[in-house]
């Protein structure tokens, strides 16, 4: 008698098994395939990037042992088609930023400040890459550009929030030691060697500097105390 019932028992979970199958096993189908669908597009596509890296790679390094080899124009040339063509981004950046310094090997000190400015005015490029392009350029133009122009480049990049305030301050100062504002400069080399947050270089300069500098008037002894 119980064999009889094992085998109701088992029809019943047979055609329960089918009417399932038969209501759902499309979505089961459809699902399998696009596990594998998904998982092999993925694939391709990591094999897709890691190509791309490696091609990107082997463009800079060449680029790179152009510049090495002493032709820094065809070096130029190679990293300006590498920023154009790669869509990787990591690479991207990096050869916009070795065509800018590469150019003043070739004495394209106008091409190289023009390179760092387009970094400096992208807004997909990150913050501290777009400050550092802005204050290259600023660099680059010091000796040959006006007080006014280097300080509407300058003051932004000296700001509290700026990850490059400190050496912006300290070309400020500089700036005014150009412009022989010896106060000015006193006290833009005093704020840096009193800056905690300073770095350790552009305090020792700062302080250093200083000590170079002629005393202000205040600091002069009078004439009074002088024969004494």
């Amino acid at each position: 008698m119980s064999d009889i019932f094992r085998e109701v028992e088992e029809d019943l979970r047979s055609t329960q098994l089918k009417a399932l199958w038969d209501r759902y096993g499309i979505l089961v189908i459809g699902l399998a395939v696009a596990i594998v669908l998904g998982t092999a597009g993925a694939i391709y596509w990591q094999e897709r990037v890691m190509a791309k890296s490696e091609a990107a790679a082997a463009q800079y390094l060449a680029a790179e042992q152009l510049a090495l080899d002493g032709k820094p124009a065809d070096a130029v040339a190679q990293f300006g088609k590498l920023a154009q063509e790669t869509d990787i981004k990591g690479y991207t950046l990096l050869s916009r930023m070795k065509e800018a310094a590469t150019r003043l090997e070739t004495s394209d000190r106008t091409g190289a400040v023009a390179a760092y400015d387009a970094l400096a005015a992208d807004g997909s490029v990150d913050a501290l890459l777009r400050s550092l392009a802005s204050l290259k350029a600023a660099l680059l133009l010091f000796d040959t550009t006006s007080a006014d122009e280097l300080r509407l480049r300058l003051n932004p990049l000296a700001k509290d929030d700026n990850p490059v305030r400190h050496s912006a301050r300290e070309t400020l100062a500089f700036l005014a030691l150009r412009e022989n504002s010896l106060g000015a400069a006193r006290k833009q080399f005093e704020q840096l060697a009193d800056a905690l947050d300073a770095p350790r270089g552009v305090r020792a300069r700062a302080a250093e500097i200083l000590m170079s500098l002629p005393p202000s008037p205040v600091d002069k002894p009078s004439a009074e105390v002088s024969k004494k």
